[in-house]
């Protein structure tokens, strides 16, 4: 679809990296936007630094693993905006953690942000966008959803279920005109690992992790652009990246060679 000028964006995770460039650029089209974040800090610094050209623009602290307040998130758009247009399931997190070390609670907390908050993102809004003569859908998922990574199980799994979920969703919700795209980006140059830097088996290694997706990742402007483009191409699926259409070209035709390079990197992490 066309993004137009007065179309409302809702963004969760819109307190920095990604979102915020997401903001940014839907801002200077002409775009409404209801930004969510837990931070209100971070929100303000957004909300600081989009172009004159935006349209209303709303600041919403949200949990989105908590349901109830995901569901009075949507109210308060609805109130404030009187529809949705494009929907951004951005809200994530990742652990750098062996399964072994990972605890139960670690568990919970990555799928309530990674997976739950995209399902609930998208229950919740569902009415909405299918009334809205103009709809579409973003979940981000990864590259990491192609190709398990040792360290990585957490983010990997609900990677994975947040790409499968949104191809379910396409096949469903395109008979509604609503398009929906799942979005796998490889390594982007934000602060994501070091939100939970401290939390890694191995700090070291995790900042060394840090320095080479910011050596070798793209902008999150660039990244943001790619989703732009994304939607208004109704594009199922949108690989960010060279790393990322690199990880999906192993896993299609040497799968075994990837599942084994993974293997190796694991035995040379000690996870």
């Amino acid at each position: 679809m066309q993004i137009n000028a007065g179309y409302v964006a809702v963004i969760t995770g819109a307190g920095g990296g990604l979102g915020s460039a997401l903001a940014r650029a839907l801002a200077d089209k002409g775009c409404a936007l209801a930004l969510a974040d837990i931070s209100e800090h971070a929100l303000n610094e957004t909300i600081a630094g989009l172009p004159d050209k935006a349209g209303r623009v709303t600041k919403h602290i949200v949990d989105v693993t908590d349901r109830a307040a995901m569901e009075s998130f949507r109210d308060d758009v609805l109130r404030e905006h009187d529809g949705v247009n494009i929907l951004i399931n951005n809200a994530g997190i990742t652990l750098q953690k062996s399964f072994s070390t990972h605890s139960l609670e670690d568990w919970d907390r990555i799928i309530g942000i990674n997976l739950w908050g995209v399902i609930y993102g998208c229950h919740f809004f569902d009415a909405a966008l299918t009334q809205s003569p103009a709809a579409h859908v973003v979940n981000l998922s990864s590259m990491s959803s192609f190709l398990g990574l040792p360290g990585q199980s957490s983010y990997c799994a609900t990677k994975a279920g947040v790409h499968l979920l949104t191809d379910s969703l396409w096949a469903e919700w395109g008979q509604k005109g609503i398009g929906v795209s799942s979005i796998h980006p490889g390594a982007i140059r934000t602060n994501m690992i070091m939100a939970t830097l401290e939390e890694s088996d191995d700090i070291e290694q995790a900042r060394k992790n840090f320095d080479l997706a910011h050596k070798t990742g793209v902008d999150a402007e660039f990244a943001a652009e790619k989703i732009i483009r994304g939607i208004e191409r109704d594009k199922m699926r949108v690989k960010i990246g060279r790393d990322a259409h690199l990880f999906q070209f192993i896993m299609r035709f040497m799968p075994r060679f990837g599942n084994f390079v993974m293997k190796k990197i694991a035995v040379k992490l000690a996870v």
